[in-house]
């Protein structure tokens, strides 16, 4: 038995200015792709060949170029022109690509025109995934991740794996149950440790637990992508044929679940408009606290260069020790980064992109230079570098690329002592793991940008109507 694997990962942010090209992709080719997949090894032991394709993942952030999009997926394509049993993919399922729309759609129609409809595909996607209906025309088997924030990507990737080899060895045709729901949910208002999320997830476990049911999905959609797809929905993957009623009953059952709890989506954590955030901050006296510059997340495809947090702490008299990790600007960057640490320092920091990213002045004197570090897979790897000025008790890391600091490895690395500080800024919305277990309190400020966790006060312009923002 042969398997073709890839991935071709990105969450497009249509409300980013900046388009994403080629290079803003890991990309890897070859056997070196092999490494890169947890279900690598579970194939290889159950005796499969496992065929490479590639591995090309990017960063949230704007529309994909169409040349960027049709290189990755013409690299995909050329590799089909060998004998294969079953082709497993990991992708996100929020891909924009100029001229074309869905990446993922427009993938698999384009594999399918290669290799018909007898080999069977399997999908490994994000829950933050927007999806059409025509989607499970093409494939066959499709399961999201369980964890917001994810860290099970692993474990699913094993599955969608696993259920494919079965599909190949028992020959049974399988087509998926599709059900869209009216519901654009913030993404900061559904995290999977919490209610209603938390209860959603363990009825999709207990579907998958139901003889004749292969496999459940809820997918949250991503709200910050103005597309027909954006929005909610549910993939049930019955066993066969036979059991396609039952999935359709019970993607029924659950869209009614979601739909009767709909207004229990809500933040986790504090809320407050941008001055308040700033003020609440440095009046707690627990440490370290979080606050996120929620409109400007860079996880969620945000530019990452937002200064308006910058301006009111720098604005504000405080014995507070502050961090700001860190604002993306390349040339401000390049300034700092030809100066030693310890010298002082004068910068124009803010890329003036929109109203948000005001240049401002800060002086002080170099504080550290060290590693920026990546997002997905790539947490530990070196992705840019990243320079940090102190201005008065006001640190600020100034970055070279539009990473978030999302674990503890990126303050390390950075030269960042994590522990120094009573109140950290960060360039995301709800805590990842790492810092969620060492955070006091966390606050999300209400910031404008291209993540604005209010929604419905977004301009978009090709979401459906009837749709209901959460």
């Amino acid at each position: 038995m042969k398997i073709l694997v890839g991935c071709l990962y990105h969450e497009t942010n249509t409300f980013n200015p900046f388009p994403t090209n080629r290079e803003d992709f890991v990309f890897v080719e070859g056997e070196q792709v092999l490494g890169r997949f947890a279900c690598t090894s579970l194939l290889q032991e159950k005796g499969i060949e496992v065929v490479p394709s590639i591995y090309a993942t990017g960063l949230s952030s704007g529309i994909v170029k169409k040349e960027a999009y049709e290189f990755f997926r013409n690299k995909i394509i050329a590799c089909l022109n060998q004998q294969i049993d079953g082709i497993w993919l990991h992708l996100h399922g929020s891909m924009i690509v100029e001229e074309i729309g869905s990446g993922e759609l427009d993938l698999v129609k384009e594999i399918r025109k290669h290799i018909g409809y007898d080999i069977p595909i399997s999908l490994t996607l994000d829950p933050h995934a927007n999806l059409s209906a025509e989607l499970a025309n093409h494939i066959n088997i499709v399961r999201s991740y369980r964890t917001v924030p994810h860290v099970d990507q692993n474990e699913t990737e094993c599955i969608t794996a696993d259920l494919l080899t079965t599909y190949i060895e028992t020959a049974h045709a399988i087509r998926p149950v599709f059900i869209p729901l009216p519901l654009v949910i913030c993404g900061e208002k559904a995290l999977g440790n919490q209610f209603p999320l938390k209860e959603i997830f363990g009825k999709l476990r207990d579907m998958e637990g139901m003889e004749g049911i292969l496999s459940a999905s809820f997918f949250l959609g991503h709200a910050w992508s103005d597309s027909e797809n954006t929005g909610a929905s549910i993939f049930i993957v019955p066993e066969s044929e036979d059991f396609e009623e039952l999935a359709y009953h019970a993607g029924v059952a659950l869209m009614n679940y979601v739909h009767e709890h709909r207004d229990s989506f809500t933040f986790s954590s504090l809320a407050l408009e941008p001055e308040e955030a700033v003020e609440r901050s440095l009046a707690e006296q627990m440490k370290p606290l979080f606050v996120s510059d929620s409109g400007d997340n860079t996880t969620a495809g945000a530019p990452g260069g937002n200064t308006k947090l910058l301006q009111l702490y720098l604005s504000k008299e405080s014995d507070k020790k502050v961090l700001i990790a860190a604002i993306y600007d390349g040339e401000a960057f390049d300034e700092l980064n030809r100066h030693e640490v310890g010298q002082q320092v004068s910068v124009k920091l803010g890329r003036g992109y929109d109203k948000h990213s005001e240049a401002i002045q800060i002086c002080g004197f170099l504080k550290a230079k060290g590693d920026l570090l990546g997002y997905l897979n790539a947490t530990d790897s070196k992705t840019g570098e990243v320079c940090t000025v102190s201005d008065g008790n006001v640190d600020i890391a100034i970055a070279n690329s539009g990473e978030s600091f999302i674990t503890l490895g990126h303050f390390s690395r950075a030269g960042l002592d994590l522990e120094a500080y009573d109140v950290i800024v960060i360039k995301q919305g709800y805590l990842f793991h790492e810092l969620a277990e060492v955070s006091r309190q966390h606050i999300l400020a209400l910031t404008p940008g291209a993540t604005y966790l209010k929604i419905g006060d977004l301009e978009y312009r090709h979401i459906p109507n009837g749709k209901q923002f959460i």
